[in-house]
């Protein structure tokens, strides 16, 4: 155990340095790239936008109590002729006041109204009330879209920077590796030209060069695509992007913190709590609108006519245009559409669906952040487990890639056992670096599940 131990700390010390800290002129903190994220990212900017509208909207769900007050004022000229007998306007005919005759008068009248009047829905058993709740959980629905896009935006600009710096440290070993194998090509021909090996093997350690050259450009390839995406988020010039390395040596000590055993708070649960109310508040709206209407009702109106009393058309138009009548009418009068109590009842059938599957959704969220937090947490054993027996592998290849060196430059084995201890030396050091990633990726996992990703970041300068 303690040689595990000591171990570990020597391999911890052995080619990283600084945790997402700006270690170097170059460096590129996970703290900035999740800053000029949230800073620039036009979704969120379009989130941020989606709240003020919902202020507004709450603002003008609030004035919906406010009278309507109309003013208006026409002239007119036509003909007066009236008739018995009822009828629907359906607002279209025009409206037409005066005596009436045996036969039609072709004669021009001129004619004017002012008038003023409002209607004031003062009471309505809680139907403002309601709406005025529906406005406020919609608002409540798009805070928690805003908070929950930003803590999306910041997992995913984790996930890439961890998978930059995964990309980082193999192409550290597979330059190492492409050196490795250069020496031994330059060993093996030396001994060829001296014809103390056959030519054979001088072939078999080019081609294992070639390899490690080809592995090499594939892992640049992936650590530019990875670092083109990074720039996606953060808006700076891909060339820009030079994330720092890991400090392995806090690592251990992170995985043995106490990991979050709650989800509650989460931003995603927060969002589909929010989502589920605001299904419930609109229910209650569709509830209140069939409930009756209480409604205030006044007006006040002046008209002027070129007719007389006495059924005298006035030859003269512009006499028409004086007030010479006024009214005023006041009303209270309640409203209850019997048709509406059928309808509203299948319309809150199908907004009582629309909760449920809100709520289910809330439910599915919940489980899936509790599997995720689980799995995590039995990720983060399985990364410290391998964490102290890793450093004896890849001490051991070392060990066996010299040993394997020094006896095929005194003759004693051949190129393909060589070659065999160098894979295996590579893949040591190539395991050592995804499971320190896996650790990593399992951290922030649980951390993200249980909602404590704000408190990881501090420790991580």
């Amino acid at each position: 155990m303690i040689a595990r131990k000591w171990c570990w700390w020597l391999l911890c010390i052995f080619p990283f340095t600084s945790l997402f800290a700006q270690s170097a002129a170059d460096s590129f903190s996970l703290h900035r790239a999740i800053a000029l994220t949230l800073e620039h990212y036009p979704a969120l900017k379009a989130k941020q936008a989606q709240v003020k509208a919902g202020k507004a909207s709450l603002t003008d769900t609030k004035h919906n109590w406010y009278p309507a007050v109309k003013l208006h004022e026409q002239l007119d000229a036509g003909t007066d002729n009236s008739i018995y007998g009822s009828y629907f306007t359906m607002g279209m005919i025009p409206s037409t006041s005066g005596g009436i005759r045996a036969e039609n008068n072709n004669a021009l009248m001129s004619g004017n109204i002012a008038m003023a009047a409002m209607t004031w829905e003062v009471y309505n058993f809680g139907a403002y009330g309601s709406e005025q709740k529906e406005a406020t959980q919609a608002l409540k629905v798009q805070q928690t879209d805003l908070s929950n896009t930003a803590n999306q935006l910041t997992v995913a600009v984790i996930e890439n920077y961890l998978e930059c710096l995964r990309l980082q440290a193999l192409r550290k070993i597979a330059s190492d590796n492409i050196q490795r194998n250069a020496e031994v090509l330059r060993a093996v021909t030396a001994t060829v030209l001296h014809g103390l090996k056959p030519g054979v093997d001088s072939a078999i350690a080019a081609a294992e060069l070639s390899k490690a050259r080809l592995n090499l450009l594939d892992i640049k390839n992936k650590y530019n695509q990875v670092r083109i995406r990074l720039s996606t988020f953060t808006g700076l010039d891909t060339a820009q992007i030079q994330p720092d390395t890991v400090n392995n040596e806090r690592l251990f000590s992170l995985l043995d913190v106490v990991a979050p055993d709650s989800i509650s708070g989460h931003p995603m649960l927060e969002y589909y709590n929010a989502v589920y109310r605001q299904q419930r508040a609109s229910e209650q709206v569709i509830r209140k609108s069939r409930l009756p209407k209480v409604n205030l009702m006044a007006a006040g109106w002046m008209r002027g006519s070129s007719g007389s009393f006495n059924d005298v058309y006035d030859k003269n138009l512009w006499s028409g245009l004086g007030y010479s009548r006024y009214n005023y009418l006041l009303g209270l009068g309640i409203t209850y559409n019997l048709t509406d109590l059928k309808r509203t009842h299948e319309k809150v059938a199908v907004q009582q669906y629309r909760s449920e599957v809100a709520q289910q959704q809330l439910e599915t969220t919940r489980t899936t952040l509790t599997g995720l937090l689980q799995q995590a947490q039995s990720d983060i054993q399985t990364s410290k487990d391998k964490l102290l027996e890793l450093p004896l592998q890849l001490a051991a290849a070392r060990a066996a890639a010299r040993q394997k060196m020094a006896l095929y430059k005194g003759g004693l084995t051949n190129i393909i056992e060589v070659t065999t201890a160098l894979f295996v030396l590579n893949r040591a050091e190539t395991d050592l670096v995804q499971t320190r990633d896996a650790a990593w990726k399992a951290l922030f996992r649980a951390a993200y599940a249980g909602n404590t990703i704000s408190q990881l970041l501090p420790d991580l300068n």
